[in-house]
Protein backbone atom coordinates (compact mmCIF):
# COMPACT_ATOMS: atom_id res chain seq x y z
CA UNK A 1 0.00 0.00 0.00
CA UNK A 2 1.28 3.54 -0.88
CA UNK A 3 1.52 6.09 1.96
CA UNK A 4 0.77 9.46 1.03
CA UNK A 5 2.30 11.93 2.95
CA UNK A 6 0.11 14.76 4.22
CA UNK A 7 2.14 17.80 1.76
CA UNK A 8 1.24 15.26 -1.29
CA UNK A 9 -2.27 15.09 -0.02
CA UNK A 10 -2.65 18.54 0.34
CA UNK A 11 -0.70 19.15 -3.57
CA UNK A 12 -3.47 16.75 -4.54
CA UNK A 13 -6.04 18.69 -3.44
CA UNK A 14 -5.07 22.44 -4.44
CA UNK A 15 -4.14 21.21 -8.21
CA UNK A 16 -7.05 19.33 -10.43
CA UNK A 17 -5.86 16.47 -11.68
CA UNK A 18 -4.48 17.31 -15.05
CA UNK A 19 -6.78 16.81 -17.93
CA UNK A 20 -5.22 14.45 -21.07
CA UNK A 21 -5.41 15.96 -24.60
CA UNK A 22 -6.14 14.30 -27.67
CA UNK A 23 -3.61 15.59 -29.84
CA UNK A 24 -4.76 13.94 -33.15
CA UNK A 25 -8.27 15.33 -32.26
CA UNK A 26 -7.08 18.71 -31.70
CA UNK A 27 -4.76 18.88 -34.81
CA UNK A 28 -7.90 18.17 -37.16
CA UNK A 29 -10.00 20.44 -35.18
CA UNK A 30 -6.77 23.43 -35.65
CA UNK A 31 -6.63 22.74 -39.01
CA UNK A 32 -10.17 22.90 -39.87
CA UNK A 33 -10.99 26.09 -37.68
CA UNK A 34 -7.89 27.63 -39.58
CA UNK A 35 -8.85 27.09 -42.91
CA UNK A 36 -12.61 28.15 -42.30
CA UNK A 37 -10.88 31.67 -41.22
CA UNK A 38 -8.72 31.72 -44.05
CA UNK A 39 -11.85 31.06 -46.49
CA UNK A 40 -13.74 33.78 -45.10
CA UNK A 41 -10.88 36.15 -45.56
CA UNK A 42 -10.34 34.91 -49.18
CA UNK A 43 -14.18 35.28 -49.59
CA UNK A 44 -14.07 38.92 -48.05
CA UNK A 45 -11.28 39.85 -50.12
CA UNK A 46 -12.10 38.05 -53.47
CA UNK A 47 -13.35 41.22 -55.26
CA UNK A 48 -11.14 43.89 -54.49
CA UNK A 49 -8.03 41.81 -54.47
CA UNK A 50 -7.73 37.57 -55.45
CA UNK A 51 -10.04 38.14 -58.34
CA UNK A 52 -9.99 41.93 -59.19
CA UNK A 53 -7.89 41.18 -62.62
CA UNK A 54 -11.22 38.80 -63.77
CA UNK A 55 -13.89 41.28 -62.81
CA UNK A 56 -11.98 44.62 -63.16
CA UNK A 57 -13.66 45.92 -59.42
CA UNK A 58 -12.54 50.04 -58.77
CA UNK A 59 -10.75 51.28 -57.51
CA UNK A 60 -7.30 50.47 -58.56
CA UNK A 61 -4.88 48.99 -55.81
CA UNK A 62 -1.61 51.04 -54.54
CA UNK A 63 1.45 49.32 -54.33
CA UNK A 64 1.13 49.13 -50.62
CA UNK A 65 -2.29 47.91 -50.98
CA UNK A 66 -0.52 44.92 -53.28
CA UNK A 67 2.59 44.22 -51.25
CA UNK A 68 0.37 43.99 -48.13
CA UNK A 69 -2.14 41.53 -49.34
CA UNK A 70 0.50 39.45 -50.87
CA UNK A 71 2.62 39.16 -47.70
CA UNK A 72 -0.81 38.90 -46.08
CA UNK A 73 -2.16 35.74 -48.36
CA UNK A 74 1.67 33.96 -47.54
CA UNK A 75 1.43 34.23 -44.02
CA UNK A 76 -2.15 32.76 -43.79
CA UNK A 77 -1.23 30.19 -46.08
CA UNK A 78 1.64 29.45 -44.29
CA UNK A 79 -0.66 29.39 -41.05
CA UNK A 80 -2.80 26.70 -42.67
CA UNK A 81 0.33 24.96 -43.40
CA UNK A 82 2.12 25.13 -40.23
CA UNK A 83 -1.92 24.05 -38.29
CA UNK A 84 -1.44 21.03 -41.08
CA UNK A 85 2.15 19.58 -40.78
CA UNK A 86 1.23 19.21 -37.13
CA UNK A 87 -1.89 17.32 -37.89
CA UNK A 88 0.29 15.10 -40.26
CA UNK A 89 2.82 14.65 -37.35
CA UNK A 90 5.69 16.62 -39.05
CA UNK A 91 6.23 18.73 -35.85
CA UNK A 92 10.00 19.17 -36.42
CA UNK A 93 8.93 21.08 -40.03
CA UNK A 94 6.83 22.58 -38.21
CA UNK A 95 8.90 24.38 -35.58
CA UNK A 96 11.68 24.96 -38.91
CA UNK A 97 9.14 27.08 -40.32
CA UNK A 98 8.32 28.67 -37.45
CA UNK A 99 10.84 31.48 -38.03
CA UNK A 100 9.36 32.13 -41.18
CA UNK A 101 6.17 32.83 -39.86
CA UNK A 102 7.45 35.40 -37.04
CA UNK A 103 8.96 36.97 -40.07
CA UNK A 104 5.88 37.29 -42.28
CA UNK A 105 3.67 37.66 -39.69
CA UNK A 106 6.53 41.13 -38.56
CA UNK A 107 5.85 42.13 -42.25
CA UNK A 108 2.31 41.85 -42.60
CA UNK A 109 2.00 43.76 -39.33
CA UNK A 110 3.88 46.47 -40.19
CA UNK A 111 2.33 46.83 -43.73
CA UNK A 112 -1.08 47.01 -42.38
CA UNK A 113 -0.39 49.57 -40.01
CA UNK A 114 1.06 51.66 -43.08
CA UNK A 115 -1.62 50.49 -45.01
CA UNK A 116 -4.61 51.42 -42.37
CA UNK A 117 -2.86 55.08 -41.78
CA UNK A 118 -2.39 55.91 -45.92
CA UNK A 119 -6.22 54.77 -46.63
CA UNK A 120 -7.30 57.34 -43.54
CA UNK A 121 -5.14 60.28 -44.97
CA UNK A 122 -6.44 59.34 -48.70
CA UNK A 123 -10.15 58.79 -46.69
CA UNK A 124 -10.82 55.36 -48.57
CA UNK A 125 -13.31 53.22 -46.51
CA UNK A 126 -15.36 50.39 -47.13
CA UNK A 127 -18.91 51.40 -48.48
CA UNK A 128 -21.16 51.66 -45.40
CA UNK A 129 -18.38 52.43 -43.15
CA UNK A 130 -17.86 55.17 -40.50
CA UNK A 131 -15.52 58.15 -41.90
CA UNK A 132 -12.44 57.37 -42.23
CA UNK A 133 -10.22 58.88 -39.38
CA UNK A 134 -12.76 57.12 -36.92
CA UNK A 135 -12.42 53.11 -39.14
CA UNK A 136 -9.15 53.51 -38.78
CA UNK A 137 -9.75 52.43 -35.13
CA UNK A 138 -10.50 48.87 -36.51
CA UNK A 139 -7.47 47.94 -38.68
CA UNK A 140 -5.17 49.49 -36.00
CA UNK A 141 -6.65 48.12 -32.74
CA UNK A 142 -7.06 44.95 -34.42
CA UNK A 143 -3.40 44.78 -35.71
CA UNK A 144 -2.12 46.20 -32.16
CA UNK A 145 -4.57 43.05 -30.38
CA UNK A 146 -3.39 40.17 -32.74
CA UNK A 147 0.13 41.70 -32.74
CA UNK A 148 -0.06 41.24 -28.44
CA UNK A 149 -1.56 37.32 -28.86
CA UNK A 150 1.01 36.41 -31.44
CA UNK A 151 3.84 37.80 -29.13
CA UNK A 152 2.38 35.98 -26.24
CA UNK A 153 2.06 32.83 -28.72
CA UNK A 154 5.99 32.93 -30.01
CA UNK A 155 6.92 33.09 -26.18
CA UNK A 156 5.00 30.47 -24.78
CA UNK A 157 6.50 28.02 -28.17
CA UNK A 158 7.37 25.45 -25.94
CA UNK A 159 4.52 25.46 -24.36
CA UNK A 160 1.79 23.40 -27.31
CA UNK A 161 -1.37 24.02 -25.41
CA UNK A 162 -0.85 27.76 -25.11
CA UNK A 163 1.08 28.37 -28.27
CA UNK A 164 -1.66 26.58 -30.24
CA UNK A 165 -4.54 28.04 -28.64
CA UNK A 166 -3.00 31.83 -29.13
CA UNK A 167 -1.78 31.65 -32.59
CA UNK A 168 -5.59 30.35 -33.34
CA UNK A 169 -7.43 33.00 -31.97
CA UNK A 170 -4.88 35.59 -33.27
CA UNK A 171 -5.81 34.53 -37.00
CA UNK A 172 -9.68 34.87 -35.97
CA UNK A 173 -9.02 38.22 -35.29
CA UNK A 174 -7.61 38.59 -38.86
CA UNK A 175 -10.65 37.71 -40.18
CA UNK A 176 -12.49 40.93 -39.69
CA UNK A 177 -11.51 42.78 -42.54
CA UNK A 178 -12.83 39.81 -44.90
CA UNK A 179 -15.75 39.47 -43.03
CA UNK A 180 -17.06 42.68 -42.85
CA UNK A 181 -16.66 42.99 -46.91
CA UNK A 182 -18.79 40.03 -46.76
CA UNK A 183 -21.30 41.57 -45.32
CA UNK A 184 -21.40 44.60 -48.22
CA UNK A 185 -22.96 42.47 -51.02
CA UNK A 186 -25.65 40.73 -48.71
CA UNK A 187 -27.33 44.60 -47.80
CA UNK A 188 -25.52 45.06 -44.59
CA UNK A 189 -22.83 47.16 -45.40
CA UNK A 190 -23.62 49.67 -42.72
CA UNK A 191 -23.27 47.12 -40.01
CA UNK A 192 -20.33 45.37 -41.43
CA UNK A 193 -17.76 45.85 -39.15
CA UNK A 194 -19.97 44.81 -36.58
CA UNK A 195 -20.80 41.72 -38.45
CA UNK A 196 -16.99 41.46 -38.58
CA UNK A 197 -16.35 41.60 -34.92
CA UNK A 198 -19.02 39.50 -34.10
CA UNK A 199 -17.78 36.36 -36.37
CA UNK A 200 -14.46 36.66 -34.88
CA UNK A 201 -15.77 36.35 -31.27
CA UNK A 202 -18.03 33.05 -32.67
CA UNK A 203 -15.22 31.56 -33.62
CA UNK A 204 -13.45 32.12 -30.63
CA UNK A 205 -16.53 30.84 -29.36
CA UNK A 206 -16.60 27.74 -31.50
CA UNK A 207 -13.14 26.84 -30.28
CA UNK A 208 -13.85 27.53 -26.21
CA UNK A 209 -16.72 25.14 -26.89
CA UNK A 210 -14.57 22.51 -28.22
CA UNK A 211 -12.13 22.85 -25.27
CA UNK A 212 -14.49 21.97 -23.03
CA UNK A 213 -16.31 19.59 -24.93
CA UNK A 214 -13.18 17.85 -25.80
CA UNK A 215 -11.51 18.48 -22.08
CA UNK A 216 -14.15 19.34 -19.96
CA UNK A 217 -12.48 22.56 -19.31
CA UNK A 218 -11.41 25.76 -20.96
CA UNK A 219 -7.85 26.56 -21.41
CA UNK A 220 -6.53 29.68 -19.88
CA UNK A 221 -5.24 30.90 -23.30
CA UNK A 222 -8.51 31.51 -24.76
CA UNK A 223 -10.07 32.93 -21.57
CA UNK A 224 -6.73 35.40 -22.00
CA UNK A 225 -7.78 35.85 -25.72
CA UNK A 226 -11.61 36.35 -24.83
CA UNK A 227 -10.19 39.50 -23.15
CA UNK A 228 -8.48 40.72 -25.77
CA UNK A 229 -11.33 40.28 -27.86
CA UNK A 230 -13.65 42.30 -25.07
CA UNK A 231 -10.88 44.87 -25.62
CA UNK A 232 -11.19 45.23 -29.43
CA UNK A 233 -14.92 45.68 -29.05
CA UNK A 234 -14.87 48.12 -26.06
CA UNK A 235 -12.34 50.35 -27.82
CA UNK A 236 -13.98 50.25 -31.09
CA UNK A 237 -17.66 51.47 -29.59
CA UNK A 238 -15.19 54.43 -27.59
CA UNK A 239 -13.18 55.05 -31.01
CA UNK A 240 -16.39 55.41 -33.21
CA UNK A 241 -17.79 58.29 -31.29
CA UNK A 242 -14.82 60.07 -29.54
CA UNK A 243 -12.83 62.89 -30.21
CA UNK A 244 -9.83 61.79 -28.83
CA UNK A 245 -9.45 59.41 -31.21
CA UNK A 246 -10.16 61.57 -33.97
CA UNK A 247 -7.40 64.04 -32.94
CA UNK A 248 -4.80 60.58 -32.71
CA UNK A 249 -5.96 59.58 -36.17
CA UNK A 250 -5.28 63.34 -37.05
CA UNK A 251 -1.94 63.46 -35.86
CA UNK A 252 -0.89 59.99 -37.12
CA UNK A 253 -1.91 60.70 -40.48
CA UNK A 254 -0.98 64.54 -40.86
CA UNK A 255 -4.01 65.63 -41.06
Amino acid sequence: MTVMSPAAGTREKRDPTPVTETPSADARFYVIMAAVSALLIFAGFAPSFYLKPVIHAPPPLSMLTVVHCVVFTAWMILFVTQASLIATGRAALHRQLGMMGALLFGAMITLGFATAITAGRLGHVPPGAPAPLAFMALPLISFAVTGALVAAALWNRRRSAWHKRLMLAALFSMTGPGTGRLAIPLGFAEQGVWIAVVVSELLLAAAIAYDYMTHKRVHPAYWWSAGAFSFIHISLLWAFSSPDWLAFARAITGG
